[in-house]
């Protein structure tokens, strides 16, 4: 296993290499001090593109307006967002307002200044309704929206008040429901981290508790996604599209996957909770286009 990565590359998606598409092109992107944002913009610097942050606030709509006046790009990609579940639960209206004013800020800005940019807006796999945890149905995205969650109720909502807009003007753009994701970097209280700050403290023979062991993730490493993202916007990608590794793994296969990058041999006992549940991505789109010929 590659050091820098806690779960492999799926076999169809090669890692993307093919920058010479975005030469001579301008790429703006929002959100770099999240995971998925700073890699992109890490990546693309890396292979000398020319790429600006925001480093503003989005529900600024002058000072995002001033900013965009100032640039013009072919490419826009839109990370920003509040989006762990005890933040968003905290401070209820400011992480409303992101997710959804501050997208359709973005998309009013790209609408208004941008002529000829395609545009990616970051969603999530919250928006829909969980499945039962035996049940081996992939989500679709024309599947039942009707997500349990205050930061999914949000990014549906960001969905459905820039989709209608951007159509209307002719706008590229593509909306990229992000099933589950890692990284090393990535901090609590999102699942991995915390499994892992978790499992570092144990010794050999101890036993790790796990609450919904048995609930399902479609999940992958953060480089994963960004090289989805990358094929996606190399072929400008209209519509609405999943982004997963379209495979099953529970909480515990989870925590097992990370106690053996730790080389720890621990024991590993779950619990429920709740009602368990199941979340895995239909990719059959999402193959189609990395298929396709570069």
């Amino acid at each position: 296993m590659n050091s820098n990565i806690l779960f492999e590359q799926p076999d169809f998606i090669p890692i993307f290499n093919s920058y010479h598409v975005f030469k001579d092109k301008k790429i703006g992107i929002t959100g770099i001090s999240g995971v998925l944002g700073g890699i992109l913009y890490n990546r693309l610097l890396k292979n000398k593109i020319e790429t600006k942050a925001y480093p503003g606030d989005i529900l600024d709509l002058s000072s995002l307006e001033k900013w965009f006046d100032n640039n013009h790009f072919d490419y826009f990609f839109h990370f920003a967002a509040v989006v762990p579940l005890e933040i968003v639960n905290k401070y209820p209206i400011k992480a409303y307002a992101t997710n959804v004013i501050g997208t359709f800020n973005i998309s009013k800005v790209i609408v208004e200044s941008q002529a000829g940019c395609w545009l990616f807006l970051a969603s999530s796999s919250h928006v829909y309704k969980p499945n039962p945890q035996k049940s081996k149905k992939k989500i679709k995205t024309s599947d039942d929206k009707n997500p349990v969650t205050l930061y999914g109720k949000s990014k549906l909502a960001g969905e459905k008040i820039s989709a209608p807009f951007l159509e209307y003007f002719g706008r590229e753009y593509c909306i990229g429901r992000i099933f589950s994701f890692a990284a090393l970097n990535q901090k609590e209280p999102f699942l991995v981290p915390t499994l892992l700050r978790k499992i570092e403290r144990l010794n050999d023979g101890d036993i790790l508790q796990i609450n919904n062991h048995s609930s399902v993730r479609d999940i992958m490493d953060a480089e994963s996604v960004i090289d989805s993202i990358l094929y996606i916007a190399f072929h400008k990608y209209n519509g609405i599209i999943n982004i997963g590794s379209g495979k099953a793994t529970t909480v515990k296969k989870i925590a097992e996957i990370i106690a053996k990058k730790l080389n720890k041999k621990i024991i590993i006992k779950g619990m429920s909770q709740d009602h368990s549940n199941s979340l895995i991505a239909d990719i059959n789109e999402l193959k189609k286009i990395i298929n396709k010929k570069i």
